[in-house]
């Protein structure tokens, strides 16, 4: 079974704990990165191609909202719920 691959997106390492330990109790979700900024999130989406990322829209240096609109122009198919 192929998993979903995710990549979490927060600048609280307690709350990345958390949706790390959630996402991989789930039989077919997977934690591929984590990332603590917007600027990371973007290099690690990059480089993993994860097919979701949960991102904190307010994150310090790029945030989440500016990550999210900088994925939407690298990856054209790119969705997101904002």
């Amino acid at each position: 079974m192929n998993k979903v691959q995710i990549l979490v997106a927060d600048d609280h390492q307690t709350v990345r704990e958390g949706l790390v330990m959630l996402i991989n109790r789930e039989p077919d979700m997977e934690t591929v990165g984590e990332a603590a900024d917007g600027l990371e999130a973007v290099a690690k989406a990059r480089a993993l191609h994860p097919q979701v990322v949960v991102m904190d829209l307010s994150m310090p240096g790029m945030s989440g909202l500016n990550a999210t609109r900088k994925l939407k122009q690298m990856f054209r198919a790119f969705k997101s719920l904002l």
